[in-house]
């Protein structure tokens, strides 16, 4: 239902576009949350902990809405 290609002015947009903005959102949303709540100084790897975040996000996203 999702998997097709979106049309934007005469492009076709890959839904991976969507999917990707999606994960994002809610790294940032999380990484604002840890920060916040002062957890970011237990993470150990911040980047690489990030970035499994994101790709969770999306893995959970992809699951969702497709």
């Amino acid at each position: 239902m999702w998997l097709h290609e979106i049309p934007v002015g005469g492009l076709l947009v890959s839904p991976m576009v969507l999917f990707v903005l999606v994960a994002l959102a809610c790294t940032a949303a999380s990484w604002l949350a840890l920060r916040q709540l002062g957890w970011h100084r237990v993470i150990w790897k911040g980047p690489w902990f990030y970035l499994s975040l994101f790709v969770c996000y999306l893995a959970l996203a992809l699951g969702l809405l497709s």
